[in-house]
Order: structure tokens, then sequence, then C-alpha cells
């Protein structure tokens, strides 16, 4: 199982990300994340074309940190709320994180253990780079609003649209 590991440029921290499949006890992670028992985030894999897009709203959350300027109450929520194009917080939250029933979960975390995390969940640990096989193009494209000619660059098209987010 391979990890990827990114520096934040903006605040030096680094965002750890994983990727799970076949995973049996999503509920039960999920109530561990929301208690605060696992520092860490639990996307839906099938909205993430790169970890590229990951990064850059966990950029952006740990940016909105440090400046004190997070709309959300932890690092972990703003990476979420910044990774959709709604600024409805629960909606975001809603969409873009993972629900009981999942079975495959992207992990990511700034500066966490990710021993504790893959202890704590059980399913099949793959490499990152097999992410792009877990999209659902039909999904993020219709929650987006992506135009056909953002199709070609779905990371490009995202990024950009994470980092003007607020401007807009």
């Amino acid at each position: 199982m391979t990890s990827t590991s990114i520096e934040l440029t903006s605040t030096g921290q680094n965002l750890h990300l994983s990727l799970a499949i076949n995973v049996t006890n999503c509920a039960q992670v999920r109530q561990k994340v929301i208690s605060g028992q696992l520092n860490c985030v639990l996307i839906k894999p099938s909205l993430v074309p790169s970890c590229l897009v990951v990064a850059t709203a966990a950029n952006k959350a740990c940016l909105s940190s440090s400046r004190g300027s997070m709309r959300t109450r932890s690092v972990n929520t703003e990476i979420l709320f910044n990774m959709s194009s709604s600024s409805n917080i629960t909606e975001s939250l809603t969409k873009f994180g993972v629900g009981d029933t999942d079975t495959e979960i992207l992990v990511a975390s700034i500066d966490g253990d990710m021993e504790t995390v893959r202890g704590a969940i059980a399913g099949d640990w793959v490499d990152t780079e097999h992410l792009e096989t877990y999209l659902d193009t039909a999904a993020l494209t219709k929650l987006h609003k992506l135009k056909t000619e953002e199709l070609s660059d779905l990371t490009g098209a995202l990024c950009s649209r994470i980092s003007a987010k607020d401007a807009l």
C-alpha cells in the first residue's frame, strides 16, 4: 500500500493521502472521525480525479486556519467544504464526505498519524495512483455543473474552482 505525501507550500504542513477499498466498517470509522478519535477527513473517491484536487483544498484550508478565517470548525471539514462548489457547509460535507454504506474511502490527514487511521479501517489499501479508477465523471459533472470543455482537464478545472471559490 502506497500513500501519497504532499507538502503544502503555504504553511509547510504535510498532507497525507491513502485510498481504501472494500471497506466494511465505514459507519464506525465515520463516527470515530466525527467524535475526534481519528484526526483525518474521509472523502468519496468517486468525486476526486487526482490527489492535486485534495491538495489544493487542503492548502486553502490550512491557509485559512493560519489566518483565522475558516468557515467551518476544523481543518478537516474545511477541506471538504473547499472541495465543493457550494457555499452551503452542510451540503458540502454531505456530498464529499463518505456515507455509512460507502465501500471506498480516500483518507486525508494534515500532519496526522496515518498508521492509526489504517488500523481503524477494515478494508484493502491500494496505491493512490489508482484514484482515477473510482472516479464517477457523471456525478462530478452534475455536482460541479461542469461545462463540456472542462471535462478534458478535470483536475485543472476543479483546482481553479477551489482556488477561486471565495473570490467569485
